[in-house]
C-alpha cells in the first residue's frame, strides 16, 4: 500500500505547502501473492494493513528512526499489550533487505506463539530514487533556508491491524470467577480491555 504514498509524494508536498521533515499515514487493504495461505490473520492473502512514511533529511534519519521504532512499541503498550509480552526486535545485518539501513519488529508472545505485529525501518532514499529513476519526475526537495537540495530519507512503521487486533483481544482474555446468585464463586470467561479500546465502559 506505501506505494500509492510514494507516487503522490510531490503532490502531498506542492499542495500542501509543508517542509520536511513529515509524514504521510494511511490504512488498507493490502493483497499478498500466498500460494499457500496459513497461519490464520499471518499469510492471509487479504488484510488490513496501517503505514506511516516519514520523509526526513539523511543526516537526521537515524534519529528519527530511533524516535519512531521507540513511539511505534509505546503505542502497543499504551493500549494494554504488557511489556512482559512484548518484544522490540532488531534485525540482525543479514536479515536487513538491500535498501535498509535498519530494521526493528515489535513482537507479541500470542497463546501460540511469538509473531511480529509491526515492522519499523530506514528505508533510505530507495523508494523516491527507484520512482525517480523509472517515472523520470523529479522527487528531489529544496529547503529553502539552506539552499540544499537532496532526495529524502523515508522511515517507514508498516503494522497489521489484523494482528494487533488479535493481541489485543489475547491480551484481554481472562478466567476468573464470579459469585452467582447464591454467593457460591463460578467460573467466567471475560474480555477485559485497555479503557482507551474498550467498547463499553
Amino acid at each position: 500500500t506505501a506505494q500509492g504514498i510514494f507516487a503522490n509524494y510531490k503532490s502531498v508536498l506542492d499542495t500542501q505547502r509543508i517542509k520536511i521533515p513529515f509524514g504521510i499515514a494511511q490504512i488498507g487493504k493490502s493483497f499478498r501473492n500466498e500460494i499457500n495461505p496459513r497461519n490464520f490473520t499471518f499469510r492471509s492473502r487479504e488484510f488490513e494493513q496501517m503505514e506511516i512514511e516519514f520523509f526526513c533529511h539523511p543526516s537526521t534519519a537515524d534519529e528519527w528512526y530511533q524516535y519512531w521504532r521507540d513511539e511505534r512499541y509505546k503505542w502497543y503498550t499504551g493500549l494494554g499489550l504488557t511489556s512482559s509480552k512484548l518484544h522490540l526486535r532488531n534485525h540482525e545485518k543479514e536479515e536487513l533487505a538491500h535498501y535498509a539501513r535498519a530494521c526493528a519488529d515489535v513482537e507479541y508472545d500470542f497463546p501460540f506463539g511469538t509473531s511480529e505485529l509491526e515492522g519499523i525501518a530506514n528505508r533510505t532514499d530507495f523508494d523516491l530514487s527507484q520512482h525517480q529513476k523509472y517515472s523520470g519526475k523529479d522527487l528531489a526537495y529544496f529547503d529553502d533556508e539552506t539552499k540544499e537540495r537532496f532526495t529524502p530519507y523515508v522511515i517507514e512503521p508498516s503494522g497489521g491491524v489484523d494482528r494487533a487486533v488479535l493481541a489485543f483481544m489475547c491480551e484481554a482474555y481472562t478466567e476468573d470467577s464470579a459469585p452467582d446468585e447464591h454467593g457460591n464463586p463460578q467460573p467466567r470467561t471475560v474480555m477485559r480491555f485497555h479503557p482507551r479500546l474498550a467498547p463499553t465502559k
